[in-house]
């Protein structure tokens, strides 16, 4: 494994670490676009969409979650991605999705203020990005 370009990546969500690893490659939904890092990338930062994650561990292990709203530093060797949500699949409860879904789009109907029109259009694109992450996932079961 010597020959192995790795970096030191942590993931922190707002309730866990969720990763705290040497990792050969991640891919993340930036505001920019799809971003791809390898060790010794150029330092940035940048904010961080909702989305897939994915995290090639230092052992060839692949992990992909959905991460939602947050901002990603690279410097050293080393990235930090602080995310509001970082779920797995398997701990993605699609009914409530479903329900959470609902209440955007209804919300969104309503006469609100600009800063509600918006919290409410992120409600709803969370929502659609855990069904789509879960039902993508059920394929490949």
């Amino acid at each position: 494994m010597a020959d192995k370009a790795l970096f030191s990546l942590r993931v922190i969500a707002s309730n866990k670490v969720f990763y705290d690893e040497r990792a050969q490659y991640l891919r993340i939904n930036t505001l920019d676009g799809l971003f791809g890092f390898m060790a010794h990338h150029a330092p940035v930062v940048v904010a961080v969409e909702t989305g897939p994650m994915d995290i090639v561990k230092e052992d060839g292990e692949r992990i992909e979650v959905l991460v939602s709203g947050g901002i990603l530093s690279c410097a050293n060797n080393r990235i930090t991605v602080l995310v509001d949500t970082c779920e797995t699949a398997e701990e993605i409860d699609v009914r409530r999705a479903e329900e959470a879904k609902e209440r955007a789009e209804e919300q969104l109907r309503q006469r609100q203020s600009v800063g509600e029109y918006k919290m409410s259009q992120s409600a709803l694109a969370r929502a659609l990005s855990r069904l789509e992450f879960s039902s993508q996932k059920k394929h490949y079961i």
